[in-house]
């Protein structure tokens, strides 16, 4: 299983959310996890695992050697952030914080809600999850290692961090004033009690909540409240903080907090976690998918070099916001593969079979004459011509106004070339801007993962179209069938350099010339029908849909 598949299944089942209400995003250069909200619902990103230039592996700013053993650890801070967005999914409601927060300082009301918030979230799902708290007390553990001393703080910050690492069982540096170190105890308490009297309620946020967020708030703001929100590393970030940028330092009794931080979420020390074989299945997977993600990437590199392309990317993942398009878009994709299966059926004369899908008008000719028939199929297998395709998607600045058609003739497209050429390895979808995105390359299936991948399109920078059809048609010359077709889908405005339009046409010809065959999707556009013969402009992804059979008919007719 990929970490995508893994990451998705967990969160919706602990969280209690799908798609439509939920988004999970995975991204390699986020450091810390962000928890914000869409106008569906809320959106969790979260930083996974990658490998530096040195061959470590990099999480939360902590490194690990590439090894099972290193990768546990580091299996355990992944699964615990997963575990701590799922809990907010399943159990948050932020705007029941709105009327006390209020009026407040908005960094020290922050700062309490988060203490209070997580601390509840984790408590009301120990007796539902209870499995998935030594994760949990894990992190916590390894984030109160990350700092030597919270008595070396200077400022507001001292106190709010001492009372986290507190709350959390994991404070081992207690050395500083006795009155001080006695407050922090006093308030932990205070905060804990209020929890545990929400996590009781049948209903609502009791006031004990409320009197405690007062309580901490008022001691923190005597002075200007804080400048920075302490947060363990593995939970969501509120903005600049280097309170836990430190590496893992040494403890007089590591064991002893590691104990504590397991009581604090009601566990024994008998309960630590344990090395696991999923860590062990999972590490063994990614490494086999990075070292497959390189070559392909080595090799499209070979055919960038010849071009003004900057370079070659993946594009984040964003799984939800592509179920969420392909959810709305049923109905037209439903329609263009009944269509594009009429098509077929007539290009290909596949009709007068004794098996497969009834072809209605031969069905009704046999009942009416009498005859004793039973050739009134259509089968599929001899149906799908030996083609290969590759789909070129405008991810430029110039269409940003239309970033959501063009995700959703991103997902339209694939949907119905999944089924028009059924060979996985014989189709590819790529964007582009200064750069080109794969998508989802010919030796890669369609899955969870390029999936996400259309989900996470972005528009920015230039408009390099002719430098990006020779990419496309680099990988797609490759591939041992003899129709090629190469879809390409933009407002046709090339920019980037001087001379781009006059590149564009002699591209558009070379490619013509080598015998693949084109076909051109103007997005809100007449532009493109400068260039491609067979083309058809439209404005949305269902418009595209109802233009792409008649343009598939004209370009099957060339074939």
């Amino acid at each position: 299983m990929n970490v995508l598949d893994y990451s998705w299944n967990l969160v919706t089942s602990v969280g209690k959310r799908d798609y439509d209400t939920f988004r999970l995003i995975l991204q390699k250069d986020l450091r810390s996890p962000a928890l914000t909200a869409d106008k569906a619902g809320m959106v969790l990103k979260l930083p996974v695992p990658r490998m530096d230039e040195k061959g470590f592996y990099n999480l939360h700013g902590l490194y690990f050697d590439a090894d099972e053993h290193a990768w546990t650890s580091l299996w355990r801070l992944y699964r615990a952030s997963l575990y701590h967005g799922a809990l907010h999914a399943a159990h948050s409601d932020f705007k029941q914080y709105a009327a006390w927060a209020k009026d407040k300082d908005l960094k020290t009301a922050t700062y309490i809600v988060s203490l209070l918030e997580d601390f509840r979230v984790t408590k009301k799902a120990a007796d539902e999850w209870p499995g998935i708290m030594p994760d949990i007390a894990y992190a916590n553990f390894i984030s109160g290692m990350r700092i030597k001393s919270a008595d070396d703080i200077v400022g507001p910050e001292r106190m709010a961090t001492k009372v986290l690492l507190e709350l959390w069982g994991v404070n081992h540096g207690l050395r500083g004033d006795e009155e001080e170190d006695r407050e922090v105890r006093r308030l932990a308490t205070l905060a804990r009690g209020a929890v545990d009297a929400s996590v009781k309620a049948s209903a609502g946020f009791p006031k004990e909540l409320f009197e405690a967020a007062d309580e901490i708030y008022g001691r923190l703001t005597k002075g200007s409240g804080i400048r920075e929100v302490p947060s363990f590393p593995h939970t969501e970030s509120h903005g600049e903080s280097n309170i836990f940028e430190g590496q893992v330092v040494e403890s007089e009794d590591p064991k002893g907090l590691e104990a504590s931080a397991l009581a604090a979420v009601g566990l024994g020390e008998e309960q630590a976690p344990q090395d696991d074989s999923e860590a062990r299945d999972i590490y063994n997977a990614l490494k086999a998918s990075d070292s497959k993600l390189q070559k392909i990437k080595e090799r499209y590199e070979k055919y960038v070099s010849g071009t003004r392309l900057d370079g070659i990317e993946y594009p984040s993942g964003d799984y939800a916001n592509f179920m969420r398009i392909r959810s709305t878009l049923s109905g037209p994709i439903r329609n263009i593969r009944d269509q594009l299966r009429q098509v077929k059926n007539v290009l290909d004369e596949t009709g007068g079979h004794e098996s497969g899908q009834v072809d209605t008008q031969a069905a009704m000719q046999v009942v009416a004459s009498g005859e004793m028939r039973s050739d009134v199929f259509l089968r599929d297998e001899p149906i799908h011509k030996n083609e290969a395709w590759a789909i070129l998607l405008d991810a430029s600045k110039s269409t940003s106004g239309f970033s959501h058609e063009v995700r959703g003739i991103s997902t339209c497209l694939a949907e119905v070339v999944k089924d028009l050429i059924p060979v996985q390895s014989q189709w590819g979808i790529f964007s582009f801007n200064n750069s080109i995105q794969i998508i989802k390359d010919f030796d890669e299936g369609y899955t969870s993962e390029t999936k996400a991948r259309i989900g996470g399109i972005q528009q920015r920078n230039v408009t390099l179209l002719p430098d990006a059809i020779k990419v496309a048609q680099s990988a797609l010359s490759q591939q041992p069938v003899d129709t090629k077709v190469l879809v390409v889908a933009s407002d046709g405005v090339p920019t980037g350099y001087n001379g781009i339009e006059d590149e564009l046409v002699s591209t558009v010809k070379a490619v013509s010339n080598s015998g693949t065959f084109l076909m051109g999707l103007g997005i809100d556009s007449r532009a493109i029908e400068e260039y491609f013969t067979v083309n058809c402009v439209v404005s949305t992804p269902a418009q595209m849909m109802k233009s792409f059979v008649k343009s598939y008919l004209e370009l099957s007719s060339l074939f």
